[in-house]
């Protein structure tokens, strides 16, 4: 059965929304490389990232209702911005809320998970980096439970930039096809908290 990569994510309000394609904005126009922000390409803060089997994709999201209808809008704070390798993020409060939400929804998709490779990517403009494949392959290994380090990808580049630290609630949490550079595409399904 063929694997499909998806992210769970918290989808960003149009105000946070606005603050983060500004900055996204302005490292495509330095570094000539990476993704814009688009109708196609939602800001958000990563809650897991797997390779599921696509004929499963149901499946998932029962579990993933299951975890939800407990949940409220999330209170998330930005404090400020780092660079990981060409990354540039900005660094969201790891509340013990989002981290028990992160912790409920990795242990609800642990045996859902299976091997996938660049087929699995959503590819309409390029086909995603080795490293983008490796870190969905290693999410839970290497990204999640301890850790977990949410943060959302502002864009691709060595520029730091600064932003004004803020806060905003998330209250839509969406299963999204994961595209190059680990971007969120096409919503697959979204819950309102």
């Amino acid at each position: 059965m063929p694997a499909i990569a998806i992210d769970i994510a918290a989808l960003l309000p149009p105000d946070a929304r606005a603050v983060v394609e500004r900055a996204n904005a302005k490292l495509k126009s330095k570094t000539g490389g990476g993704f814009l922000f688009d109708a196609t390409h939602h800001p958000h803060v990563t809650l897991g990232q797997h390779f599921v089997d696509t004929d499963r994709i149901t499946d998932v999201c029962d579990r993933i209702t299951a975890v939800l209808s407990r949940v409220t809008p999330l209170i998330l704070r930005v404090t400020g911005t780092s660079g990981r390798s060409t990354s540039q993020l900005l660094v969201v409060t790891a509340t013990p809320t989002l981290q028990l939400v992160h912790k409920e929804l990795m242990d609800a998709l642990a045996g859902y998970e299976v091997p996938g490779d660049a087929s699995a990517f959503q590819m309409d403009d390029i086909p995603p980096r080795d490293r983008d494949v490796r870190w969905v392959a290693n999410f839970r290994s290497d990204s999640s439970y301890e850790r977990f380090a949410p943060h959302i990808t502002i864009g691709i580049g060595s520029k730091s930039l600064m932003v004004t630290p803020f806060t905003f609630t998330a209250g839509v949490i969406a299963v999204c096809h994961l595209g190059p550079f680990c971007t969120c595409r096409d919503n697959l399904a979204r819950w309102t908290l």
